[in-house]
Protein backbone atom coordinates (compact mmCIF):
# COMPACT_ATOMS: atom_id res chain seq x y z
CA UNK A 1 0.00 0.00 0.00
CA UNK A 2 0.98 3.49 -0.78
CA UNK A 3 0.59 6.24 1.61
CA UNK A 4 -0.79 9.36 0.63
CA UNK A 5 0.01 12.72 1.06
CA UNK A 6 -2.41 14.54 3.55
CA UNK A 7 -3.06 17.20 0.63
CA UNK A 8 -4.52 14.24 -1.50
CA UNK A 9 -6.29 12.00 1.41
CA UNK A 10 -9.86 13.47 0.49
CA UNK A 11 -9.18 12.36 -3.61
CA UNK A 12 -7.41 9.11 -2.49
CA UNK A 13 -7.88 8.76 1.18
CA UNK A 14 -4.64 7.92 3.50
CA UNK A 15 -3.53 4.55 1.66
CA UNK A 16 -3.66 3.41 -1.96
CA UNK A 17 -2.74 0.61 -3.91
CA UNK A 18 0.08 0.79 -6.35
CA UNK A 19 -2.87 -1.35 -9.01
CA UNK A 20 -5.89 1.21 -7.65
CA UNK A 21 -3.28 4.27 -9.21
CA UNK A 22 -3.23 2.41 -12.02
CA UNK A 23 -6.72 2.27 -13.12
CA UNK A 24 -7.48 5.25 -11.82
CA UNK A 25 -4.92 7.42 -13.66
CA UNK A 26 -5.97 4.67 -16.91
CA UNK A 27 -9.87 5.53 -16.50
CA UNK A 28 -9.39 8.85 -16.51
CA UNK A 29 -7.08 8.93 -19.45
CA UNK A 30 -8.79 6.54 -21.54
CA UNK A 31 -12.59 7.99 -21.17
CA UNK A 32 -10.83 11.59 -20.74
CA UNK A 33 -9.19 11.24 -24.67
CA UNK A 34 -12.94 9.25 -26.07
CA UNK A 35 -14.67 11.88 -24.44
CA UNK A 36 -12.31 14.76 -26.20
CA UNK A 37 -12.28 13.24 -29.12
CA UNK A 38 -15.86 12.56 -29.47
CA UNK A 39 -17.43 15.80 -27.98
CA UNK A 40 -14.58 17.83 -30.00
CA UNK A 41 -17.58 19.78 -31.79
CA UNK A 42 -18.94 20.56 -29.11
CA UNK A 43 -16.24 21.75 -26.65
CA UNK A 44 -14.06 23.64 -29.07
CA UNK A 45 -16.06 27.14 -29.71
CA UNK A 46 -16.05 27.67 -25.59
CA UNK A 47 -13.61 30.57 -24.63
CA UNK A 48 -10.12 29.41 -22.74
CA UNK A 49 -12.07 29.75 -19.48
CA UNK A 50 -14.67 27.62 -20.65
CA UNK A 51 -12.56 24.83 -21.90
CA UNK A 52 -10.25 25.07 -18.66
CA UNK A 53 -13.01 24.47 -16.53
CA UNK A 54 -15.04 21.81 -17.88
CA UNK A 55 -11.69 19.65 -18.50
CA UNK A 56 -11.08 20.29 -14.39
CA UNK A 57 -14.58 19.31 -14.25
CA UNK A 58 -13.39 15.97 -16.17
CA UNK A 59 -10.78 14.97 -14.37
CA UNK A 60 -12.46 15.81 -11.18
CA UNK A 61 -15.93 14.06 -11.94
CA UNK A 62 -13.79 11.04 -13.91
CA UNK A 63 -11.08 10.17 -11.21
CA UNK A 64 -13.98 10.15 -8.52
CA UNK A 65 -15.77 7.59 -10.50
CA UNK A 66 -12.90 5.35 -9.98
CA UNK A 67 -11.20 6.87 -6.83
CA UNK A 68 -14.40 6.07 -5.03
CA UNK A 69 -14.93 3.20 -5.49
CA UNK A 70 -11.35 1.90 -3.89
CA UNK A 71 -10.68 0.66 -0.81
CA UNK A 72 -8.87 3.41 0.64
CA UNK A 73 -11.08 6.20 0.10
CA UNK A 74 -13.84 4.11 1.04
CA UNK A 75 -12.25 3.47 3.73
CA UNK A 76 -11.30 7.23 4.61
CA UNK A 77 -14.82 8.74 4.41
CA UNK A 78 -16.08 6.32 6.75
CA UNK A 79 -13.63 7.07 9.07
CA UNK A 80 -14.94 10.38 9.14
CA UNK A 81 -18.56 11.10 8.52
CA UNK A 82 -18.07 15.22 8.62
CA UNK A 83 -15.74 14.89 5.62
CA UNK A 84 -18.85 12.79 4.23
CA UNK A 85 -21.38 15.15 4.17
CA UNK A 86 -19.26 17.93 3.03
CA UNK A 87 -18.22 16.25 0.27
CA UNK A 88 -21.67 15.68 -0.54
CA UNK A 89 -22.57 19.31 0.23
CA UNK A 90 -19.91 20.65 -2.05
CA UNK A 91 -20.30 18.57 -5.10
CA UNK A 92 -21.87 21.39 -7.40
CA UNK A 93 -20.71 20.38 -10.79
CA UNK A 94 -23.08 20.45 -12.91
CA UNK A 95 -24.31 23.32 -12.09
CA UNK A 96 -20.98 24.63 -12.92
CA UNK A 97 -20.82 22.00 -15.76
CA UNK A 98 -23.67 23.57 -17.27
CA UNK A 99 -22.37 26.93 -17.43
CA UNK A 100 -18.84 26.10 -18.76
CA UNK A 101 -20.88 24.21 -21.53
CA UNK A 102 -23.45 27.29 -22.11
CA UNK A 103 -26.44 24.59 -21.58
CA UNK A 104 -29.66 25.46 -19.97
CA UNK A 105 -28.73 25.88 -16.07
CA UNK A 106 -32.17 24.07 -15.10
CA UNK A 107 -29.89 20.84 -16.60
CA UNK A 108 -27.57 21.49 -14.00
CA UNK A 109 -29.51 21.97 -11.21
CA UNK A 110 -31.90 19.63 -11.61
CA UNK A 111 -28.84 16.83 -11.90
CA UNK A 112 -27.55 18.31 -8.58
CA UNK A 113 -30.17 18.66 -6.97
CA UNK A 114 -31.68 15.06 -7.83
CA UNK A 115 -28.27 13.80 -7.15
CA UNK A 116 -27.93 15.56 -3.72
CA UNK A 117 -31.06 14.29 -2.41
CA UNK A 118 -30.14 10.75 -2.78
CA UNK A 119 -26.52 11.25 -1.62
CA UNK A 120 -28.56 12.41 1.76
CA UNK A 121 -30.46 9.21 1.57
CA UNK A 122 -28.22 7.25 1.11
CA UNK A 123 -25.82 8.15 3.73
CA UNK A 124 -28.36 8.30 6.32
CA UNK A 125 -29.25 4.43 5.50
CA UNK A 126 -25.39 4.03 5.34
CA UNK A 127 -25.31 1.05 7.56
CA UNK A 128 -28.54 -0.86 5.96
CA UNK A 129 -28.68 -3.99 4.02
CA UNK A 130 -30.37 -2.41 1.05
CA UNK A 131 -28.05 0.98 0.74
CA UNK A 132 -26.53 -0.56 -2.32
CA UNK A 133 -29.29 -1.63 -4.10
CA UNK A 134 -30.97 1.78 -3.09
CA UNK A 135 -27.78 3.39 -4.61
CA UNK A 136 -28.16 1.60 -7.79
CA UNK A 137 -32.25 1.83 -8.36
CA UNK A 138 -31.05 5.76 -7.45
CA UNK A 139 -28.27 5.91 -9.97
CA UNK A 140 -30.15 4.16 -12.74
CA UNK A 141 -33.21 6.57 -12.07
CA UNK A 142 -30.78 9.35 -12.90
CA UNK A 143 -28.94 7.79 -15.91
CA UNK A 144 -32.35 7.37 -17.57
CA UNK A 145 -32.65 11.50 -17.33
CA UNK A 146 -29.59 11.86 -18.71
CA UNK A 147 -30.41 9.07 -21.36
CA UNK A 148 -33.56 11.06 -22.08
CA UNK A 149 -31.90 14.75 -22.23
CA UNK A 150 -28.90 13.43 -23.86
CA UNK A 151 -31.38 13.36 -26.98
CA UNK A 152 -30.94 17.51 -27.23
CA UNK A 153 -27.76 17.43 -24.69
CA UNK A 154 -24.14 17.76 -26.14
CA UNK A 155 -22.33 14.12 -25.81
CA UNK A 156 -19.81 15.68 -23.42
CA UNK A 157 -22.57 16.95 -20.73
CA UNK A 158 -24.44 13.54 -21.12
CA UNK A 159 -21.52 11.72 -20.08
CA UNK A 160 -19.91 14.00 -17.38
CA UNK A 161 -23.66 13.98 -16.19
CA UNK A 162 -23.69 10.59 -16.23
CA UNK A 163 -20.33 9.96 -14.59
CA UNK A 164 -21.49 12.96 -11.98
CA UNK A 165 -24.38 10.51 -10.79
CA UNK A 166 -22.34 7.23 -11.00
CA UNK A 167 -19.80 8.92 -8.89
CA UNK A 168 -21.72 10.45 -6.05
CA UNK A 169 -24.91 8.22 -5.60
CA UNK A 170 -22.79 4.41 -6.19
CA UNK A 171 -19.24 5.40 -5.94
CA UNK A 172 -19.21 7.76 -3.03
CA UNK A 173 -22.50 7.00 -1.08
CA UNK A 174 -22.45 3.40 -1.05
CA UNK A 175 -20.07 1.62 1.58
CA UNK A 176 -18.50 -0.39 -0.26
CA UNK A 177 -15.91 -2.20 2.05
CA UNK A 178 -18.04 -3.02 5.72
CA UNK A 179 -16.43 -5.17 7.71
CA UNK A 180 -12.92 -4.14 6.89
CA UNK A 181 -10.90 -1.50 8.61
CA UNK A 182 -7.25 -1.23 7.20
Amino acid sequence: MIKIPKFFHEILGEYQSKSALVIIALFVLISGAAAGIFGYDEWKGLSLVKQIVTWLLFLDIAGGVVANLTRGTDLFYNQHPKKRWIFIAIHIQPVILAWSMEVPLYYGVTIWIYTFIGAVFLNFIRESPFQSLSAGSLTGLGLLIVAYWGQTLPFLVSVLFIFYIFKVLFSFSVFHYKGDTK
